[in-house]
């Protein structure tokens, strides 16, 4: 499939009937000038949306990506539900925050879930899983600097990010600059060798121990100290943020179902994103292995399975 193939696939062919024909017509005059570069085409079809369809109101995925949406918020009530009757929290984070707070469900580009715990709780989840999800059933999980939590022969996907309590409530722009600091040098002693880190799981939570928390320990949580995600996760920005941001947790719904989202989640999506409600500069799968299952192995059948066998206790699921 070509890139601008790609783009009609994943959101032209979701846009109303009079949006889809002015981007018809976009598109006939991109074959016609050649000499014009794909930047410059999806610039023109970016605009059309910015201007004619505010992003909060993109109706959702069809046909392949949609299937996998729903099966992924299947995993995610199983996930949620299997949290819940073991007494870990858990919230929305990153694009499924987003997609919940603007979308009340999946962005409609979005091809995973994410999910984030604290680190007691995520070590606890750790220790579980041969229980709560079963190879023998089918569920796979991996571990690098966070969890994922999938389904074999499907692009199902679930990511679960460890948190970690501060020694200090963040409380100052001085205190957030500091952490900031050591995060950064966190990240610049951490080499990784392929998909893994140079250090094992027990060394990585050690040099936090003494390069974040200066050998000290976390402070308890009812101090209200601040938050920070783990500085192994080498991939994303610095997130370090207030113990009220996230806690007492709250709830929103996502795909008709209610789950745990940060307390100040619109908060949080302002500090991590900027300007949420407007349209990224590129609308693509987020996974190259996910594009090209979705465009070259039939999955759909094992999806299928998974949303019958556990897409029938779906209110059961329900937080």
């Amino acid at each position: 499939m070509s890139k601008i193939s790609h783009i009609k696939y994943m959101v032209l062919c979701n846009l109303p009937y009079r949006l889809r024909e002015i981007a018809g017509r976009i598109a006939k005059k991109c074959r016609r000038r050649k000499d014009r570069s794909l930047e410059a085409k999806l610039e023109d079809i970016r605009n059309l949306l910015i201007y004619n369809h505010p992003i909060s109101s993109v109706p959702p995925a069809t046909g392949k990506l949609r299937l996998l949406q729903d099966g992924n918020t299947v995993l995610l009530a199983l996930f949620a539900r299997k949290c819940r009757e073991n007494g870990l929290r858990y919230w929305l984070d990153y694009g499924t925050l987003l997609g919940a707070v603007r979308h009340r469900g999946f962005i409609p580009w979005d091809d995973d879930l994410d999910v984030s715990m604290m680190r007691p709780e995520f070590d606890r989840l750790l220790e579980l899983l041969p229980v709560l999800f079963p190879r023998e059933e089918g569920f796979t999980w991996n571990r690098h600097a966070f969890l994922q939590i999938g389904y074999e022969g499907t692009p199902l996907n679930l990511d679960v990010y460890p948190y970690h309590f501060y020694a200090e409530s963040l409380s100052s722009p001085e205190q957030h600059e500091k952490l900031d600091r050591l995060l950064s040098g966190f990240k610049k002693d951490v080499v990784l060798v392929g998909s893994r880190m140079n250090l094992t799981d027990g060394q990585v939570q050690e040099k936090i121990r003494q390069d974040i928390l200066e050998g000290r320990d976390a402070a308890g949580e009812d101090e209200a100290p601040g938050i920070f995600l783990s500085p192994a996760i080498t991939f994303t920005k610095n997130t370090h943020l207030s113990y009220e941001t996230f806690f007492p947790l709250g709830s929103a719904e996502f795909e008709g179902i209610i789950f745990s989202v940060p307390n100040h989640a619109r908060q949080y999506l302002q500090f991590f994103y900027g300007d949420y409600l407007s349209y990224p500069e590129r609308i693509q799968f987020k996974h190259p292995s996910v594009k090209a299952m979705v465009e070259k192995v039939p999955f759909e059948a094992a999806v299928n399975r998974f949303i019958d066998v556990y897409g029938k206790r779906i209110d059961a699921l329900m937080p």
